[in-house]
């Protein structure tokens, strides 16, 4: 079952027992004779509007929203006022002192008042309250409706035991619990709120009861229930349900949201992560020459010196390799670019099967290729030699039609000398050509 489908049908059982209620009460005498019944009736409904009005306090403190300030008010202040009335109209209190008959009537005048005016409040303080804080300060606002208030709740307990008093209070209340109540429909039609819902079915029971009782006159005994008092437990447990329901509600699109903002923050932790491994990929390939895989001249520069500076720590030497092809350029010439790449390619994959992985292996230029070890010069030598029989297996191996040959110049650089990687590739280039040019002249 959807959700719109839960909430028709809870709207539907609602209104189906207003109309068994209605019902009932047409003949205007459903007369239970249980004296405990009708105290039971007004603990009952005093109880659910004090419920009510806790859950509204509640909405109010998380969103402070004025409207939610007003409803809170009016479901508390009416739930102790119909628990004053259950204790002294009670069969063990009422007439045991001559101020009870008074204090249960005002209470009644005054609870009727107060609820009405809070449905009233609560659509004026939707519809004009950021006017109105514009025009007065707060404290102003409070203190007026403080003394209405004071106001009211004296003439309520001193004109309380006056027929003509209350039957005018009742249609007082009347009028203004019917435009609070219009003015609720009319804010419900424009932002649909599903606890305003079941506040506009709770005031049309409390109506209903207050037109039967305050109009009509509900002419019952002690201790008995009528038309009247169903109405009010009828309403403020329809208040009751709305605010449990509509609490629900809250918690489900309170979880619906932070599943959206899980997913969206699970999206942004994979878009980093994208994003991050594209910036390592991107340094990755600043760093690393695309043909061969191995580190370029910036890797081998920025990798080198890292290397270079913890030799010095551990007061080791470095040795810089430069090897550079021999006769590359007639290999281009003769077979092409595309064999000239391949045999690049190739002279990489062996200096990478050479030399350690702890070495830097670096292709620095077009047929130029660097190798920074922290050996000592008879591990150079040894690996020198290591990598010549590689060469000559490879080209043994008779899979081309040319020869892999090398010339090779070394430099070496103490911890107490201070030779940046660069001018180590200096002093092995000259080391490597004069190696070029004593090899040439002994030809």
């Amino acid at each position: 079952m959807t959700q719109s489908a839960k909430w028709r049908l809870a709207h539907i059982l609602a209104a189906i027992l207003g109309g068994i209620l209605l019902a009932l009460s047409a003949r205007h005498a459903l007369i239970l004779t249980s004296p405990d019944l009708r105290t039971g009736a007004f603990t009952t409904s005093s109880t659910a509007a004090m419920m009510v009005g806790v859950i509204l306090l509640v909405r109010f403190l998380s969103a402070r929203q004025q409207p939610t300030l007003y409803l809170a008010v009016g479901f508390l202040g009416s739930g102790m006022l119909l628990a004053v009335h259950a204790v002294f109209s009670s069969m063990l209190v009422r007439d045991t002192a001559p101020w009870t008959t008074p204090l249960v009537q005002g209470s009644d005048i005054l609870r009727d008042g107060l609820i009405s005016a809070s449905f009233l409040a609560s659509w004026g303080a939707w519809r004009w309250q950021e006017a109105l804080n514009r025009r007065l300060p707060v404290r102003v606002q409070l203190t007026i409706l403080l003394a209405i208030a004071a106001t009211v709740a004296y003439l309520a307990f001193t004109f309380a035991a006056n027929p003509a008093f209350s039957k005018t209070a009742d249609l007082v209340w009347l009028a203004v619990f019917v435009a609070g109540l219009i003015g609720m429909a009319l804010k419900n039609a424009v932002r649909a709120d599903t606890l305003e819902r079941w506040l506009i079915l709770a005031a049309i029971f409390l109506i209903d009861g207050e037109v039967v009782v305050g109009i009509f006159g509900d002419k019952l005994d002690t201790g008995q229930i009528g038309t009247a008092e169903l109405m009010t437990v009828a309403g403020y447990l329809a208040a009751f349900v709305g605010s449990v329901l509509s609490t629900y509600e809250l918690f489900q699109r309170a979880e619906r949201a932070m599943q959206i903002a899980r997913g969206r923050n699970e999206e942004l932790l994979r878009e980093v992560a994208l994003r991050k491994r594209a910036e390592e990929e991107s340094r990755q390939l600043a760093l690393v020459d695309p043909l061969t895989g191995i580190y370029n001249r910036r890797g081998f520069v920025a990798l080198g010196t890292h290397v270079r500076e913890i030799a010095r720590r551990q007061q080791r030497p470095v040795h810089l390799v430069l090897i550079d092809l021999d006769r590359f350029k007639r290999i281009n010439d003769t077979f092409g670019h595309t064999v000239g790449d391949k045999a690049l390619v190739e002279f990489g994959q062996i200096l990478t099967a050479t030399f350690r992985k702890s070495d830097v292996v670096a292709r620095t230029g077009g047929d130029e290729f660097c190798v920074l070890l922290t050996e000592p010069d008879e591990g150079i030598q040894t690996a020198l030699a290591r990598l010549r029989q590689n060469v000559d297996d490879s080209n043994e191996a008779g899979r081309r039609s040319y020869r892999l040959a090398f010339s090779v110049g070394i430099a070496q650089s103490i911890p107490d000398e201070d030779d940046s990687i660069h001018e180590l590739v200096e002093m092995a280039d000259e080391a490597m050509y004069e190696e070029k040019r004593l090899r040439e002249g002994a030809a």
